[in-house]
């Protein structure tokens, strides 16, 4: 019983760390599985051995503590983004699939 209470506890917070993806044809979430290379809870660091050196880096006004950084893993001609959140250097989720780089918008 604790083997199946363990198991739907880990599917269920790995569903929540890939979040809502941006949105592909008539509004149905995107992803391109790229994000799942990111475990939660990685430094910055290891999310750079794993994809490369960022694209874009972007601090919360509201919350100094929490950032994003974005990937890129497309094509010059069409580039696609992994959004990742830090808070306090952990990675607390990632999607991908996006058409530009992370901001936490004006």
């Amino acid at each position: 019983m604790r083997l199946v209470l363990i198991l739907a506890a880990i599917v269920g917070v790995s569903g929540c760390m890939q979040g809502a993806g941006p949105a592909g044809e008539g509004g149905v979430p995107k992803s391109d599985g790229v994000a799942r290379k990111l475990a939660k809870g990685v430094s910055p660091s290891e999310a750079e051995v794993a994809l490369g050196p960022d694209s874009g880096f972007e601090r919360n006004p509201s919350n100094w503590d929490e950032a994003c950084v974005s990937y890129n893993y497309g094509s010059a001609e069409a580039p696609r983004y992994v959004h990742a959140v830090f808070v306090n250097d952990a990675l607390t989720r990632a999607t991908d699939g996006h058409l530009d780089i992370c901001s936490f918008g004006a």
